[in-house]
């Protein structure tokens, strides 16, 4: 019986996301600024398509989480939204953001400011999201705890939610490669 030698060149190429390799998606929710032009932000995605289910084969494919970058330039929002399945995770790299959260079902939005190396983890069923009130770009990263999360919701009544309604089946489509 021989055991193989370890091909660390395979292992590499496998599960190593550089990033000379990656791009800025401006693109992914651009959805959201076409809404309103407050919510401008670009993705780098390194393991997993995340919540948007991109076609993104430059990836390390995820086994448990996805792991993106999240550029937002001075003045922009993460809006508020709500992953029913699982928990979200912000880890600001550089810059100053407020996170906002907001039970299901009640009004008042609370402000939680995070600088340079701190982190929230939002859990499933609480919204979500992020405005950079600074005059400089921030720079976070992005943890979601599942290998194909659920599209997220919005408020109701929002456009995003009204356009996430009508995006659902755009979004099946592409995790069943049709």
């Amino acid at each position: 019986m021989s055991a193989e030698k370890f091909d660390v060149q395979a292992f590499e190429k496998k599960y190593v996301a550089r990033l000379q390799d990656r791009t800025l998606d401006w693109n992914v929710l651009k959805f959201q600024e076409d809404i309103d032009p407050k919510y401008k932000r670009a993705q780098m995605r390194y393991i997993g398509r995340g919540a948007t289910a991109n076609n993104d084969s430059n990836v390390i494919a995820a086994e448990h989480f996805t792991l993106s970058t999240m550029v937002l330039p001075a003045g922009c929002v993460g809006p508020l939204h709500l992953h029913d399945d699982v928990e979200e995770v912000f880890f600001i790299l550089k810059g100053s953001v407020k996170a906002l959260i907001q039970e299901e079902g009640k009004e008042e939005v609370h402000e939680i400011r995070l600088n340079e190396r701190d982190c929230i983890s939002s859990p499933p069923g609480v919204y979500r999201g992020i405005h950079n009130d600074g005059d400089e770009e921030a720079l976070m990263l992005v943890m979601l705890g599942a290998v194909k999360p659920n599209l997220p919701t919005y408020p109701k009544g929002s456009a995003l939610e009204e356009l996430r309604i009508q995006r659902a089946k755009e979004r099946e489509a592409i995790i069943n490669g049709k």
